[in-house]
């Protein structure tokens, strides 16, 4: 039973009761225990009916008071919910941007190119690329703390939906990005290794360019099928869907 509905159902209740035990002293005191005896005061009627009144009008308030309160959790959680959808998209977007160079310079493409188009080791570790590679991923990050805080806003405002799933794969999402940044790191540190000849604490070749692959889909060789790429295309589908389909049973 809703909490309004038992708000009220006491209230009424624990007025019966008082007007109960009233008759009962009434009873006692004045009909000497013979129901026969008693007749009914007309000036006690009319103040039980001007009490009772006074009493039962609270009932209609808390009524009141509690509709609009779930009508304001449904437009509210109907507003957040449209800004969840809306968020996700631009994750959704920024992640996909961070993985596309195709108008810029990508050392991914040239360290897979490398044995076609020679280029320099200290040109490729290039430590201001490397600091502008990550705050695209961060860029996303970003934007999924912001996801984050308006589900949290959500789950206070409207506590009957479940956002487990939700709260899930943004989880999901996090994982990869945090992956991202330490693949990142990864080849960073393959590009020194090579710029100082390092060649024990290398990292294996194939490795390093399924990092390439991963970070920049157009470094892919024609032909390949971008298999991250689909990955993150499921897991937003995924989240989409479920923001979809709890909206709709708000």
């Amino acid at each position: 039973m809703e909490k309004k509905y038992l708000l009220m159902l006491f209230y009424l209740l624990s007025y019966c009761l008082v007007v109960l035990i009233c008759a009962v002293f009434q009873w006692i005191n004045n009909c000497d225990y013979v129901l026969s005896s008693c007749s009914i005061n007309t000036e006690n009627l009319n103040a039980i009916l001007q009490t009772s009144a006074s009493i039962i009008t609270p009932i209609f308030a808390i009524w009141g008071y509690f509709t609009w309160r779930e009508q304001e959790v449904y437009k509210t959680s109907k507003e957040i919910m449209a800004s969840i959808l809306t968020q996700t998209n631009d994750i959704y977007k920024a992640w996909k941007n961070s993985r596309n160079y195709m108008d810029i310079y990508s050392r991914f493409d040239a360290y897979c190119l490398r044995d076609i188009f020679p280029i320099s080791s200290e040109t490729l570790e290039n430590s201001e690329l490397s600091r502008k590679e990550l705050q695209r991923i961060r860029n996303v990050y970003v934007l999924l703390n912001n996801l984050y805080f308006s589900l949290n806003h959500l789950h206070i405002i409207n506590k009957k939906l479940n956002l487990d799933k939700i709260f899930e794969t943004v989880d999901t999402i996090a994982n990869e990005l945090e992956e991202c940044m330490r693949e990142l790191s990864e080849f960073q540190s393959q590009l020194t290794f090579i710029k100082y000849n390092y060649t024990d604490q290398m990292q294996p070749e194939e490795r390093i360019r399924e990092i390439c692959h991963k970070l920049d889909f157009s470094s892919s060789p024609l032909g390949r099928v971008d298999d991250y790429g689909k990955k993150v295309d499921d897991i937003f589908k995924a989240i989409t869907d479920e923001i979809i389909n709890l909206s709709d049973k708000i």
